[in-house]
């Protein structure tokens, strides 16, 4: 009898054992943790995970309050192979685009006609004015952050995200030219540390009640996407 007893006390204890590891990974996907280094280095650390992932889905929106009254600037979405493959296509300024890179071309669509043409050399991607477009990471270039934060934790589950914050010195010249004050606001998938959702926010130099706000989202990283060039007709 004795046997007996110390054998269900041995299948007690490794059920505990096996109740708390369950707890304790449960504990982890539920409730992420934030990291322990600095918000500056999670920073820094999340945007070079993101720029390592060769695939992914991307939306960019820009929109800008003048005088009150808040203006979708531009919209566009993106699917991207590698960087030498991508597609988009939405509204930049009032105006619809949409265009291919692949490999050592560019597919664009004729204005008149509506066919597709192919340039070769990527002019588009030589374009400092498609830079964001083409790599949503462009508008999130800093030399330093003056400040950085984190701000806690949004959603439940294991869709739940770390949010960060901060105030940058920008090295972007072309939004220089008419906005000040920008502030960055990150959501980071806890376990990759990859940019889910990134903010820019900024005021008009010329009036501080004029603002300017940038949203990217970024899904579907390594998903087997694969980018296939239009057709083009008499090429």
């Amino acid at each position: 009898m004795r046997i007996i007893g110390k054998d269900i006390s041995a299948r007690w204890l490794v059920a505990a054992l096996l109740l708390i590891i369950c707890l304790v990974m449960a504990g982890y996907y539920l409730f992420p943790a934030a990291p322990d280094s600095p918000p500056r280095e999670v920073i820094g650390k999340s945007l070079r995970n993101t720029e390592k992932a060769k695939q992914y889905e991307y939306t960019i929106k820009m929109s800008t309050t003048i005088d009150g009254s808040e203006k979708q600037v531009s919209h566009v979405e993106g699917r991207r192979e590698s960087p030498e493959r991508i597609h988009i296509s939405g509204r930049i300024f009032d105006s619809e685009v949409e265009f291919y890179l692949f490999d050592d071309s560019t597919y664009t669509k004729d204005q008149l006609s509506g066919d597709w043409v192919r340039l070769t050399g990527n002019q588009v991607n030589q374009q400092e004015i498609f830079m964001a477009e083409l790599n949503p990471l462009a508008s999130f270039t800093y030399r330093e952050l003056k400040e950085a934060e984190f701000q806690g934790t949004e959603g439940d589950g294991t869709s739940k995200l770390l949010i960060y914050s901060a105030v940058p010195v920008i090295d972007n010249p072309y939004m220089e030219i008419l906005w000040k004050d920008f502030r960055y606001k990150f959501w980071l998938e806890p376990r990759s540390l990859r940019l889910v959702k990134g903010e820019v926010t900024a005021v008009s130099k010329n009036d501080p009640d004029n603002k300017l706000r940038l949203v990217v989202e970024l899904r579907n990283y390594d998903s087997n996407i694969k980018i296939k060039p239009p057709e083009v007709r008499n090429q």
